[in-house]
């Protein structure tokens, strides 16, 4: 039960002391300089209760920096890089702010200034998202463990993420830049365009893994850099690891590769001085001076998997069959990347509606009464 008593200290200052038991049966108690505020204070205390919500007073005053800590530890599912640009994330934008702040103070105002202020220092929106979805994610752990009753990450208003260009290219321009770059990444740069695989997954792809006969490439692990390290690791989704089919055009590209460019590490795609290639050396060595040769900036290496998406839908290729190619764990990661360039897909099943239409039985039945017009008379 709860109740309140008035106390006197050695001091001999007089308080009011709301007493209450928490959930596992501990008493515990606060003073108050006012009767009324401490009867407030176990009205909220009851209620917190009764709803679930009971957090313990003390454990609000933790905070946030530590709190933190204690939360990322427990994030045993991350990969090395992501860890990395999560924990480069909460260090650079979140604990300059609130790492000081027992978590049990943070209002959704001050939430909603913080972001406002991030918004406003010129941070790009998918930064500052980040940064938030972060520390939502810890003040949500803390509800959980019975830190704080409510989190403060509430009816937040997040900048709108930016969406930069897409840059696609024409079936003519895939073959202009492959004839631009060093022969060594004519290969790469032909099968990132009409497979759709991730730079990261044709860094890590094995010569095991291409099957000539079938005509496939089988996606089993991705290569990422951490702090200048290689990391081998298996795809984020079941989805992303994949057999994807090869046109004939690319299987003779691919021989002719590996056997021009043989490597002692097994890989598909190697760099110069043999083993994995470094994104950021391709990059500046040999992929934007062949785009400036050829099909001109802003062209990425991301830009190969827009490009064989677009493809497979002017093609009339289904969303599902783009989906599983590309190794999106939803349909709706498709549709929602790529849904603009479905754009007069309509208009051209209308048409081959029509054409059913007039060249069907029924049609002609239709044709021999005459077509009949009837008047509709509006009362």
């Amino acid at each position: 039960m709860s109740s309140v008593r008035k106390v006197k200290h050695r001091s001999g200052r007089s308080t009011w002391q709301a007493r209450w038991r928490d959930p596992m049966g501990v008493d515990r108690a606060k003073n108050f300089t006012r009767r009324i505020d401490a009867d407030r204070y176990l009205v909220t205390i009851e209620s917190d209760k009764l709803r679930g919500r009971y957090a313990d007073p003390r454990l609000a005053r933790t905070r946030l920096e530590d709190w933190m800590d204690e939360w990322q530890a427990t994030r045993t599912n991350l990969s090395p890089l992501t860890r990395i640009r999560d924990e480069g994330s909460i260090r650079n934008h979140v604990l300059p702010r609130f790492g000081l702040v027992p978590i049990g103070q943070l209002q959704p105002v001050h939430i909603g200034q913080w972001v406002a202020d991030l918004d406003a220092s010129g941070l790009a929106p998918a930064t500052t998202r980040k940064a938030y979805q972060l520390l939502s994610a810890a003040l949500s752990s803390a509800v959980d463990n019975g830190l704080i009753p409510m989190s403060p990450c509430r009816n937040v208003k997040l900048p709108k993420p930016n969406s930069p260009a897409m840059r696609i290219l024409e079936p003519a321009e895939i073959g202009t830049l492959a004839d631009a770059i060093d022969d060594r990444y004519r290969a790469l740069v032909l099968t990132a365009a009409f497979t759709g695989l991730r730079f990261g997954e044709l860094a890590a792809l094995h010569i095991d893994r291409f099957d000539a006969l079938r005509r496939s490439l089988r996606v089993e692990q991705s290569l990422a850099e951490v702090r200048g390290e290689f990391v081998f690791k298996g795809p984020k989704t079941d989805a992303a690891r994949r057999t994807v089919s090869l046109p004939s055009f690319l299987v003779d590209e691919l021989a002719r590769h590996l056997a021009a460019y043989p490597d002692d590490s097994g890989l598909v795609f190697t760099a110069p001085e043999g083993g994995p290639m470094r994104h950021v050396n391709l990059r500046h060595r040999t992929w934007l001076p062949a785009v400036r040769e050829s099909v001109g900036e802003p062209c990425t290496f991301h830009s190969l998997r827009h490009t064989h998406a677009a493809l497979l839908i002017a093609q009339g290729e289904h969303p599902k069959v783009i989906q599983e190619r590309l190794g999106h764990a939803s349909i709706k990661t498709t549709l929602d990347t790529y849904g603009h360039l479905f754009d007069g897909m309509d208009e051209a099943a209308a048409e081959r509606l029509d054409e059913a239409w007039r060249v069907s039985p029924v049609d002609a039945s239709w044709t021999q009464r005459g077509r009949e017009v009837i008047s509709l008379t509006l009362e």
